[in-house]
């Protein structure tokens, strides 16, 4: 059962993932992208795709978690998925109030 409920986890931060990182972009790309090259605003599906490109080319980590230490690690990386994504979306908050 406990292994039942890693891989729910594990599925579950593969799921909610994708959503917060891609709605970070299409945030900033809306605050910034769009008004200075006069694009089209990313959909949410878009901007999925986008954070999915940008972390294919982008160097991973090769960091192997232990059978004793998944829930920390677990916790740790979602911990900071939500902290990372808040402060960006903050800073590019702050810094849309200084565009006009």
């Amino acid at each position: 059962m406990e292994t039942f409920g890693k891989f729910m986890t594990v599925v579950l931060g593969m799921i909610i993932s994708p959503i917060i990182n891609g709605f970070v972009i299409l945030k900033m790309w809306a605050w910034f992208v769009v008004p200075i090259f006069e694009t089209h605003p990313l959909k949410l599906a878009e901007a999925i795709g986008l954070m999915f490109l940008v972390n294919y080319l982008k160097i991973g980590r090769n960091k192997e978690t232990t059978k004793d230490n998944f829930w920390g690690e677990f916790v740790t990386n979602i911990f900071f998925l939500i902290i990372m994504s808040g402060f960006a979306l903050l800073s590019g908050w702050v810094v849309t109030l200084f565009l006009s």
